[in-house]
């Protein structure tokens, strides 16, 4: 059955080809001013995160603001409200075992099971706007800005611009990175700020790039700490070889202007991680997320790893919510099993990145 989406594709298909000069004058006055946009950089990296500021804004304020739905968004939520007030985490309450949910810990401290990243991202929104929604919006804003800043590194000024622009559109205003505060946004700009950085240090290092670069992982680790190795070993091994390769400056200079601001960010992102941890879970390598697994969840995280033994859970809520994740990860096991579940995450993928803009698109 065809989609509104792919109905106007097509009728855009069909004009293009018996009407292929259709506009061109148009088309061709706003290619010209978009190319001497393109190539004012600073200037198109700024558009292009006003543009998703104000869209991701605008849908939320003309609609309705987004109300929380998912266990995830919850828990964000609560690090959200934890971080506003100033705090790392809350004592637990006195009653907690009544108060049990999904994605958060009640010992030996309250709080989200997730890195913090998100959180801080929500609640700056609510410290600087009044709401957690302003924090969505920021960082939709930040990735697509960094998103442009990254393709600049790698193709000419105009796709850059293109890239930037086409980010905006999808997923920078409808998607749920920016419509609802389960995240993304803030991974999305981890991920551009390092992907950004390596192509320019390898062309002229320099210790603000360095910078940048340290930055980029600080994020990553802290939102999504596993997507964010596998996305930075890549860029981790490219920047490695060609410090290796006869191509790199003298070794003072990468020791300068790389290695040493690079190893002074990751020590304090380490030293804050562990502070965070030890304030949570009492123990500086202990995250949250793994208190709450090794407490709650009966799945393991990963295929090769065997099901927990959990005690039985106070309420049948999160009994059955855990025992569906446990079905789930049986079902996986099997060769048909991990076909379909990946056959979904790949139409999951397709709806997010290519499919019909909607406002509230989950996975």
């Amino acid at each position: 059955m065809l989609n509104a989406e792919t109905i106007t594709t097509l009728l855009v298909l069909a004009f293009a080809c018996c009407m292929p000069r259709l506009g061109a004058r148009w088309l061709r006055a706003a290619e010209r001013w978009l190319g001497r946009l393109a190539r004012r950089r600073g200037l198109a990296i700024a558009l292009v995160g006003a543009l998703a500021f104000g869209g991701s804004a605008a849908v939320s304020l003309l609609g309705h603001l987004p109300a929380p739905s998912t266990q995830d968004e919850f828990s964000y939520l609560l690090a959200a409200d934890t971080f506003a007030s100033g705090g790392l985490t809350n004592p637990p309450h006195p009653m907690w075992v009544h108060f049990e949910s999904m994605h958060i810990i009640h010992q030996p401290t309250y709080a989200s099971k997730y890195p913090p990243g998100q959180g801080l991202a929500l609640a700056a929104g609510q410290v600087l706007g009044g709401h957690p929604i302003v924090g969505v919006w920021l960082s939709m804003a930040l990735a697509c800005a960094a998103l442009t800043w990254m393709l600049q590194a790698w193709l000419p000024p105009g796709w850059a611009l293109l890239g930037g622009l086409l980010a905006v559109v999808r997923p920078g205003i409808f998607s749920y990175w920016a419509q609802s505060y389960w995240g993304g946004a803030v991974a999305a700009l981890g991920g551009a700020l390092v992907w950004g950085a390596v192509p320019r240090l390898m062309r002229r290092p320099r210790v603000r790039k360095a910078l940048v670069l340290g930055l980029g992982l600080a994020i990553l680790a802290n939102s999504r700490p596993f997507e964010g190795l596998l996305a930075s070993l890549p860029a981790a091994g490219a920047l490695l070889l060609w410090m290796a390769s006869k191509r790199r400056p003298a070794l003072g200079v990468l020791i300068r202007q790389i290695v040493a601001p690079l190893l002074v960010v990751l020590a304090l992102t380490a030293g804050a991680m562990a502070f965070y941890n030890l304030r949570v879970t009492g123990d500086p390598l202990r995250l949250p997320y793994q208190v709450h697994e090794a407490t709650y969840n009966v799945a393991p995280i990963f295929p090769w790893q065997r099901p927990r033994h959990v005690s039985r859970h106070r309420h049948t809520v999160l009994g059955d919510f855990h025992m569906e994740m446990a079905f789930r990860y049986m079902q996986r096991r099997s060769i048909v099993g991990l076909f379909s579940a990946k056959r979904g995450q790949f139409r999951a993928l397709w709806r997010f990145y290519l499919g019909l803009a909607r406002s509230r698109c989950r996975w």
